[in-house]
């Protein structure tokens, strides 16, 4: 049955690539799932992820396939890269997955290890919040999941719950929101789930 992974917190660089920083945002508070229409409520709720490589990274974000072939900006299908001002320089870096230059959609990874020779190529916009016991914990057990072919993992990790804390509009949070300028401060709930699939192996 399914397991619960634990919350992920991450610290989003608002100041640095706020544009970027906004498209994950709103796509975290979004109610989740595709809709035909191409608009709607796509999100990150209930989405997976899809690739999953020991020792490099976790890609996810694809809401539309669940396969790497899909999802989309806040902004249309995708935007130009924003910057590159900050580097994949250790584990538990979050940047968005692309397909070329300015090709960024929704999909997103998270490094196990630093890799500079994404930097230029990738838009860094975050990181795992490695100081939160639980949150370091869950990027572990992420990383240990059994993947098959393709990097496929080979059950179901899908974000059960997400949003943003420290994001309320009212003056009463406004402390909070100051210390927190920098870094609005995430949060992904990930539930690892038996896959009915077994061909890949």
């Amino acid at each position: 049955g399914p397991q619960k992974l634990g919350t992920l917190r991450l610290l989003i660089a608002t100041n640095v690539v706020p544009k970027t920083a906004n498209n994950f945002l709103t796509l975290l508070q979004r109610s989740g799932g595709s809709s035909s229409s191409g608009d709607g409520d796509n999100g990150y709720l209930n989405s997976t992820f899809h690739r999953i490589i020991r020792g490099f990274m976790a890609q996810g974000g694809d809401f539309d396939r669940g396969d790497g072939t899909g999802g989309r900006s806040i902004y249309g299908e995708s935007f130009a890269d924003e910057n590159f001002i900050l580097g994949h320089d250790d584990r538990g870096v979050l940047a968005m997955a692309n397909s070329g230059p300015d090709t960024n959609g929704s999909q997103f990874y998270i490094t196990f290890r630093p890799t500079p020779h994404l930097d230029g190529r990738h838009v860094v916009f975050g990181r795992v919040d490695l100081a939160d016991a639980e949150s370091a914990a869950v990027l572990d057990a992420l990383e240990k999941v059994s993947t098959g072919r393709d990097d496929r993992p080979k059950m179901v990790v899908k974000i059960i719950d997400c949003g943003v804390e420290g994001s309320s509009k009212d003056d009463a949070a406004s402390a909070k929101k100051s210390a927190a300028v920098a870094n609005d401060d995430d949060e992904i709930d990930l539930d690892d789930d038996d896959d009915d699939d077994d061909d890949d192996d």
